[in-house]
């Protein structure tokens, strides 16, 4: 590349003193590619580079005290400005006035006007200083962010510190906490086998002397307000189990809700996971007693209903929102879709959305990881209808007698068909005048429907 493209698109301003080849300057310089623009005055000069600073300013010091000053004030007003003085080698003391004023570079004028030649040397020194100081203001400016980011950064460690202490103290209480939790769970499971197997056995000794044609007695287990020969029902002996159960139950998924609500920075993702899992069992074997003692309500005819006015599509939205803690566990997303047109009936609200939770339960129960329930609404004819669709692995139709006897077991992979839960529901349901219908395809999954009357 020659010296001429090299110096292509330079553009400067041109301030000559003295008499002698006044124009020698701008023809040598324009000869090399550079836009020269003469200038008459310093007024002249500040005024182009107020607005075009993109120019490079030469400043012949023939000019005297005029040119000192000019230098000065392109300084200060202009400090990214390249200023460059030209002088004889008589004024250097000029020069160096210059230089301290502001100037750039200088260039010593010789009699036969060889110095035309380093003027373009000088011009890209000092294009380059003024690269160099571009630079050396934006690293600047770079170190100082990095400065304050760091400064940020210590600020944020030493909190993340503190936190992660505060989180260690509270990890270690949730820690024993969690123990507690679990020896309190085995201690009421073990329970539970321990009254299942003693409800088993008095169900056994009941069938026996059915099927030998004794009169029943009342098998149980004695208790102090028994006498030594007094004996209950193998059904009675269940509900006093269900009722000792609820307020352990209860308390344990209260206990439980705190436990499952740290974060992951407070405890690690297999204790997180083993929170939720114990409390979706607690959840599970609460649901089931109280499908057991509702069931047993409703045989001993302790079923009342207070009926009032009701918007359907509120009471599945409550049903819903109850479940999604449920769904969670296993990933299942719940969808609920309603109809807008739906004329208010007349229901017991708490016993009806009982029944819709028992549906989606089971839905749930049966679904596999990562699937879906959807509830839905709508009107046909004069009914509404109310169903509860999951994406599990459907009922055959021959099991349908056995959905509504809480006395039968359907079982599944991972999770039994809720029988005594949907015992309850359909009883509720037919206290409403209305009834469920079954839909299943083992290969699409379960949809039970509840018809009520308008």
């Amino acid at each position: 590349m020659s010296e001429t493209d090299s110096m292509g698109g330079i553009k400067v301003l041109l301030l000559e003193g003295g008499k002698r080849f006044p124009h020698r300057t701008r023809e040598e310089l324009e000869a090399k590619g550079i836009k020269v623009t003469p200038v008459e005055d310093p007024a002249a000069c500040s005024t182009i580079l107020e607005s075009d600073r993109e120019q490079t300013v030469i400043i012949d010091l023939d000019l005297y005290r005029a040119g000192i000053d000019t230098v000065q004030k392109i300084h200060s007003r202009y400090p990214e400005i390249a200023t460059i003085v030209m002088a004889s080698l008589e004024r250097l003391a000029v020069v160096d006035e210059a230089l301290r004023q502001g100037a750039w570079d200088f260039v010593i004028k010789q009699p036969d006007l060889s110095h035309l030649q380093e003027i373009p040397q000088a011009i890209s020194r000092s294009l380059e200083r003024k690269r160099l100081k571009s630079e050396i203001e934006r690293y600047g400016d770079e170190a100082k962010r990095l400065q304050e980011e760091n400064e940020q950064r210590r600020e944020q460690a030493k909190r993340l510190q503190d936190e992660a202490e505060r989180y260690q103290e509270e990890a270690k209480k949730l820690q024993a906490d969690i123990e507690h939790y679990r020896a309190e769970a085995k201690r009421l499971q073990e329970e539970n086998e321990r009254y299942r197997e003693e409800a088993t056995g008095l169900r056994t000794t009941l069938e026996e002397s059915r099927s030998e044609g004794r009169p029943e007695t009342k098998p149980s287990l004695e208790s102090p307000a028994q006498g030594p020969n007094e004996k209950a029902s193998d059904d009675e002996v269940l509900a006093d189990i269900a009722e000792d159960l609820k307020s352990p139950l209860a308390a344990m998924i209260g206990y439980l809700e705190i436990a499952s609500a740290i974060s992951p920075e407070q405890a690690n993702a297999s204790q997180i996971l083993s929170l939720q899992r114990i409390e979706a069992l607690a959840r599970r074997l609460f649901d089931l007693v109280m499908n057991h003692t509702g069931a047993l309500d409703i045989e001993a005819g302790r079923f009342e209903l207070q009926k009032n006015l009701f918007e359907i599509n509120g009471i599945l939205e409550s049903a819903v929102l109850d479940k999604k803690d449920e769904a969670n566990t296993k990933n299942i997303e719940i969808i609920l879709e309603t109809a807008n047109d739906l004329p208010p009936i007349t229901a017991d609200a708490v016993q009806l959305e009982r029944a819709v939770k028992i549906l989606i339960s089971n839905a749930i129960g049966l679904s596999p990881l990562g699937g879906s329930v959807t509830v839905s609404s709508l009107r046909q004819d004069n009914e509404i209808a109310i169903s509860v669709r999951d994406t599990g692995a459907g009922i055959f139709k021959e099991e349908f007698p056995l959905l509504f006897d809480r006395r039968k077991k359907i079982r599944r992979r991972g999770a039994d068909v809720n029988t005594a839960g949907l015992f309850v529901a359909h009883h509720i349901v037919g206290a409403h005048g209305g009834r469920i219908d079954v839909q299943s395809d083992p290969l699409e999954g379960t949809t039970l429907t509840i018809a009520l009357p308008i």
